[in-house]
């Protein structure tokens, strides 16, 4: 039956607990940042001089361009626009433009001066530095969709701050005049209205003549009559020819009715009447027709000049027109040019320059910003080394949520540095190259020998506070090797492991990983439920290296305590310690053949456990091949020391081996405090 498997709960990613991690563990590097921000903004405070502001208001109703090509009505429909919050916004983006522009600071800094301007400089100040420290002092803001804009100088002095301020406003004025019209508006219109002027009298001389000749006063209105005079003398003649075909008739109706000698009505009429209104008719005929000839002559000639006219009318009217425009505009440039720049009734100073005060704004961001700057800074670099650039594991719960790794258990640091011993190495003082070498192994349990009178030196090196070896029940590593003893039973009974002995493997990634610890407290753990004697082997060291007895109790070779029925003395109850190697073997040297070779030796012994503290994990390890060969491999991962990608290669080549590892974290630190820990 498999092992049970509890799968990771967390998610990858990081969390608030690694964050308060990362924080509390670095909080003295967050302190020292801190504290060197505040000692920064205190100097800053106390050190910097004092700034002096002042401030002016401007009102900007509308802006007149005066420009001599704009049409009159432009101006007038200015402030009509004003209205729109875009036309508004062009406008004060332009006036802002003005006031900081670099042309009008250079004139602010000529009349001002350099030395008045810069009286600190060790050497005579020039016109563009003098320019580029009010461009500096200078701040001029708007607030969106407002026509009021607010301008500010600041200075250490306090008379020079108002009155660069008061010399800028009234150069503003005369900048914006400039900026605003043409130069020379008034020659050019009053020369413009003059060439107007000169073509409109050839126009209107050229029109009287043409209107002389053809007699009509107007173009339309001289056709329009000619035409009602033609059709009426038409008509006129028309019935004039009418009566005096009937005149004639009658004279020669009444000759005839004379000559027959008849009476009637009509004969009353004398002839010599009837003949002399004849006449008269005739005579007005030849009238109409040649009054009507005059006219027809007349509408001739006005055809043939009447495209000249109509050309002549329209330019009159089209030089009125230009003319009265020049002229309008003459008297504007006449105006503009006699224009007092203070007194524009489009620009209005709401407030003048007010007296210098002293500004402490810009004092307390600065300050602010460094004392909150360091502060920032120390998390910051803490944030930085603690999430990003440390790859080691830091918390147990790391394995579970960034290298999906199910964890065992957590081992939290002791004050006994968890079992590593910085004590004198045991062994024969005349084996100087074996004592240099353990001295760098302060993570195995290499222990000085029994208290004797004949090694002062070891107890004089020895600590104060003498540490108890992993198999005594006070050491601090016993309760954790409970827990792992019966996890261990629990696995050995769900995956129905009954054989005898069973073989557990304590290894890790680096020799200060706390091995040797964890295995000797598991091997007492497991010494203590009296079913059956446990075998402590050290698969490190040669026993040349070794001195017989660890912290007085007695070791022997592995060879010899694998011996059936040898008579060899115990540790403590049940709980019997042995070494790997020969003499003629230097430290971890337990080949894999080798090791397999022992295999019906070891399991042909009365130990019920044979705990094995094998070497760290490495390229040259005899782990790697020894870890298939055990029925449950424990692997050591030191907090805060062992790399994670390490970790996920080396624990992923293990189980790919045997599925039989199971991970434990050992000196795990806990920097947050208890009330803030998301995690147990």
């Amino acid at each position: 039956m498999a092992e049970i498997r509890r799968e990771p709960q967390h998610h990858s990613g990081i969390h608030l607990s690694d964050i308060l991690f990362a924080l509390f563990k670095r909080k003295w590097t967050i302190i020292l940042c801190a504290a060197v921000g505040i000692i920064a903004a205190a100097a800053f405070y106390f050190f910097y001089p004092p700034v002096y502001e002042s401030q002016a208001k401007l009102l900007v109703r509308y802006v007149l361009e005066r420009s001599a090509v704009d049409s009159i009505e432009s101006t007038n429909a200015a402030p009509a626009a004003a209205s729109s919050n875009d036309y508004t916004g062009r406008v004060i983006g332009a006036e802002i433009e003005i006031l900081t522009s670099w042309d009008l600071a250079v004139q602010v800094a000529q009349a001002i001066g350099p030395k008045r301007l810069l009286p600190r400089s060790g050497r005579a100040a020039t016109e563009t530095e003098a320019a580029s420290a009010i461009s500096l002092g200078l701040n001029v803001i708007s607030n969106k969709g407002s026509n009021i804009i607010l301008v500010s100088y600041k200075n250490h002095d306090p008379q020079i701050t108002a009155l660069v301020l008061q010399e800028l406003l009234s150069r503003y004025f005369v900048k914006h005049l400039e900026v605003h019209r043409s130069a020379g508006a008034f020659d050019f219109v009053s020369q413009q209205t003059d060439q107007v002027r000169t073509r409109l009298n050839q126009t209107e001389d050229a029109l009287k003549s043409l209107r002389d000749k053809t007699g009509i006063v107007s173009l339309k209105d001289g056709s329009t009559a000619l035409t009602a005079e033609a059709a009426k003398t038409q008509e006129d003649l028309n019935a004039a020819e009418a009566e005096l075909a009937e005149g004639k008739a009658l004279v020669k109706q009444t000759a005839e009715n004379k000559s027959k000698k008849w009476k009637s009505q009509l004969s009353e009429k004398s002839p010599e009447s009837e003949k002399a209104r004849v006449a008269g008719i005739e005579a007005k005929v030849d009238i109409l027709k040649s009054r009507l000839r005059d006219v027809q002559q007349k509408m001739k000639q006005l055809s043939e000049l009447g495209p000249q006219m109509e050309d002549l009318e329209r330019k009159q009217e089209l030089d009125e027109t230009n003319y009265k425009y020049f002229a309008e505009s003459l008297e504007k440039a006449r105006i503009d040019e006699a224009l007092d720049p203070s007194k524009m009734p489009n620009i209005s100073a709401v407030q003048r320059p007010s007296p210098p005060v002293l500004e402490t704004k810009t004092r307390y961001k600065v300050t602010l910003a460094l004392a909150g700057g360091g502060l920032a800074l120390g998390i910051a670099l803490a944030l930085l080394r603690g999430l990003v650039l440390n790859r080691t594991v830091g918390r147990p719960p790391e394995l579970e949520t960034q290298l999906h790794i199910p964890l065992m258990l957590s081992i939290p640091y002791s004050g006994t540095r968890n079992g590593h011993l910085d004590l004198p190495p045991n062994g024969s003082p005349a084996n100087p190259d074996a004592h240099r070498r353990l001295r760098g192994l302060d993570h195995r349990l290499v222990l000085p020998p029994n208290d004797s009178p004949a090694n002062p030196r070891a107890l004089a090196k020895r600590p104060r506070n003498e540490k108890l070896a992993p198999w005594d029940a006070g050491h601090f590593i016993r309760p954790y090797c409970d827990a792992i003893r019966d996890r261990l039973s629990l696995y050995f009974e769900l995956n129905h492991l009954t054989h005898k002995p069973k073989l557990v493997g304590v290894a890790g990634f680096s020799e200060a990983a706390g091995i040797s610890t964890l295995a000797a407290g598991l091997a007492a753990s497991l010494s203590e439920t009296n079913d059956g004697k446990v075998l402590l082997v050290d698969v490190n060291l040669g026993p040349e290296n070794v001195h017989p007895f660890f912290k007085g109790k007695p070791a022997y070779s592995l060879n010899a305590a694998l011996e059936q029925h040898s008579a060899i003395d115990s540790a403590a109850d049940n709980l019997y310690l042995a070494t790997v190697g020969s003499p003629n073997t230097g430290p971890a040297q337990l080949g894999l053949k080798k090791f397999f070779d022992m295999m019906p030796n070891l399991k042909a012994s009365d130990f019920d456990y044979i705990i094995f503290d094998m070497p760290p994990l490495s390229q040259t390890s005899p782990t790697w091949g020894m870890a298939a060969f055990m029925d449950k491999l424990l692997l050591v991962v030191e907090a805060e020391k062992d790399n994670r990608e390490l970790i996920r290669r080396g624990y992923g080549k293990l189980v790919a081996g045997r599925d039989n590892v199971a991970v434990m974290v050992n000196k795990a630190r806990s920097y947050v405090p208890k009330w803030l820990e998301l995690e147990n």
